[in-house]
C-alpha cells in the first residue's frame, strides 16, 4: 500500500501540486473547514460519476481505463483515486473564475451575494467544463507525455477523439458539486475582498497553461491552436465590465 501511494505521488505529482494549491487558496478564501468539506463532497460526487460512467456510460459516455498501464496505482471500484481528486480543484477554480467575471459585470453587488447566486454557479460549471475542453484531449494523448495512455473511448469522439458527452458530463458533475456545496454551506460575508478570488483565478490559469504547455510540447498543434483560442475567449470575457468594483462586501 505504501509503495502504491509513493508511486502515485511521484508519477501524478502535478495533480497533488494543484491539490495543495487548492487547499491553500480555499483555506484563505473560506477557511480550512469549508475547504475540506468541498474536497470531500467534490471527491465523492466525482468518484460516483466516474464509477458510473465506466460501467453504464453516464454521465460522460462510455470510456475504459487501461489498467495494464497503471500498475502499482490505487483504485476505488475501478477508478484511480487521484483522478477524482482533480475534480475538486478544477471545479473550485471554475467557480472562482466565474465569481471574478461576475464581479466585473456587477460592480455594485456584494461578492458574497454574487458567489452564491445561481448565475455564478452555472457559469462556474460552464468554465469548469471549458477547462476540461483543454485538458481531456491532451490527456487522451497521454502516451505522448508522462501521463501515459490510461484511458480511451471505445466509440471514439468528434472533438480531438473526445466525446461531446464527456463535456456535457463535466458540466453536470461540476454543477452538482457546486449546487450541493452552496445549499449546505453558510457563505454569508465570504469573501469580503477580491484577493482570494484572484488566487482562485490563478489556480484556474495555472491548470490551463500547464495543459496548454503540454499540448505544444507534444506538438499537437491543431489542438494547441484551438485550446489557445479558448484562452483568448476567456481573456475577452475578463476584459468586459468595470475594472474597479464600487462595493466589496
Amino acid at each position: 500500500m505504501l509503495d502504491s501511494l509513493l508511486h502515485v505521488l511521484v508519477h501524478r505529482w502535478y495533480v497533488f501540486v494543484f491539490l495543495l494549491a487548492f487547499l491553500a487558496v480555499g483555506s484563505f478564501h473560506w477557511g480550512l473547514g469549508k475547504t475540506l468539506k468541498f474536497l470531500l463532497m467534490g471527491y465523492l460526487v466525482a468518484w460516483a460519476s466516474e464509477a458510473s460512467s465506466i460501467r453504464w456510460g453516464f454521465p460522460y459516455g462510455f470510456y475504459a481505463y487501461h489498467y495494464e498501464a497503471m500498475k502499482n496505482e490505487i483504485f476505488l471500484a475501478g477508478v484511480p483515486i487521484w483522478d477524482s481528486l482533480s475534480y475538486t480543484f478544477l471545479t473550485f477554480s471554475g467557480w472562482m473564475m466565474a465569481l471574478f467575471f461576475r464581479s466585473r459585470w456587477n460592480r455594485y453587488a456584494p461578492l458574497s451575494v454574487l458567489q452564491s447566486s445561481w448565475g455564478t454557479i452555472f457559469l462556474g460549471a460552464f468554465l469548469t467544463m471549458l477547462l476540461d475542453v483543454v485538458i481531456d484531449p491532451v490527456a487522451h494523448r497521454g502516451d505522448q507525455w508522462f501521463l501515459g495512455k490510461i484511458y480511451s473511448y471505445p466509440a471514439g469522439g468528434v472533438y480531438f477523439d473526445v466525446t461531446l458527452s464527456n463535456f456535457a458530463g463535466w458540466f453536470l458533475v461540476a454543477l452538482t458539486i457546486l449546487t450541493l456545496f452552496r445549499l449546505t454551506t453558510q457563505l454569508k460575508d465570504i469573501p469580503k475582498h477580491l484577493n482570494s478570488v484572484y488566487l482562485g483565478v490563478g489556480l484556474y490559469l495555472g491548470v490551463y497553461f500547464f495543459n496548454l504547455g503540454i499540448t505544444y510540447w507534444i506538438k499537437a498543434y491543431p489542438l494547441a491552436f484551438v485550446s489557445t483560442a479558448w484562452g483568448i475567449f476567456l481573456l475577452i470575457l475578463g476584459m468586459l465590465g468595470s475594472k474597479k468594483r464600487l462595493k466589496d462586501i
